[in-house]
């Protein structure tokens, strides 16, 4: 998202807004979180939003940083995608109180850093000046400061967006590390039980007098035979 050129981000981003708000019109607060099957679809949806928010903010630094240098209609379309994640992310902060509130702990619910209400002035006000309007008076220098610390608290949320994902991911691989490490050694134990395995035709050979002989392999996941040959 960070790397897209403007007409693919101005087409991008508003399918990421779409997203988004399907996820959210969940809509839930945090008393009708009262059973297991609830709670489990919230969670689905919490680590959703992280990871779709986090695109979607890295999409917005993308827009911004390239805004000032558009075309007039591609301001025009800048200015509302921009006004539209301002909503969203009232909306994802929202959300994220009620994970707070439910129980998810507070290291694993990312920060939200809000761009100064300023930054929306300043690009209001280059749209007016493209389409031929009296607008304020304004430096260059001036613009660039606004637009450099919206830039920063946005980055800052995506890093906190991006982290909390990482450990996210890295918990669902252990999580399946260790459910396979049961399910072998629960398998050892069947074999434990019922010594009888099983020939396969790609088991290893090996010669003795001239003679080949089929050396067995035992199959972890095969069905043990219920009874003994």
């Amino acid at each position: 998202m960070r790397t897209m050129n403007t007409e693919k981000l101005l087409k991008t981003i508003p399918i990421i807004q779409n997203q988004m708000d399907v996820l959210l019109d969940f809509n839930v607060n945090a008393n009708e979180l009262t059973n297991g099957v609830i709670n489990a679809a919230f969670m689905l949806l919490f680590k959703d939003a992280i990871r779709l928010f986090a695109a979607y903010n890295e999409g917005i630094i993308n827009l911004l940083e390239k805004y000032f240098d558009m075309k007039k209609v591609q301001c025009k379309e800048g200015l509302d995608i921009y006004k539209k994640f301002l909503t969203r992310m009232t909306r994802i902060s929202e959300f994220l109180k009620v994970a707070e509130q439910v129980g998810i702990d507070r290291g694993d619910i990312p920060d939200l850093s809000q761009a100064p209400s300023s930054l929306l002035d300043a690009l209001e006000q280059h749209l007016a000046s493209l389409e031929g309007k009296k607008v304020k008076d304004s430096t260059a220098a001036s613009r660039a400061s606004t637009l450099s610390n919206a830039v920063s608290s946005l980055a800052n949320t995506g890093i906190s967006f991006s982290k909390v994902d990482e450990r996210e991911k890295q918990a669902a691989l252990e999580e399946e590390q260790t459910r396979l490490k049961t399910l072998k050694e629960q398998r050892l134990k069947e074999l434990q039980k019922n010594p009888a395995i099983t020939t396969t035709d790609s088991s290893p050979v090996s010669t003795m007098d001239g003679t080949i002989n089929s050396v067995p392999a035992i199959d972890l996941f095969s069905t043990p035979s219920s009874t003994n040959r």
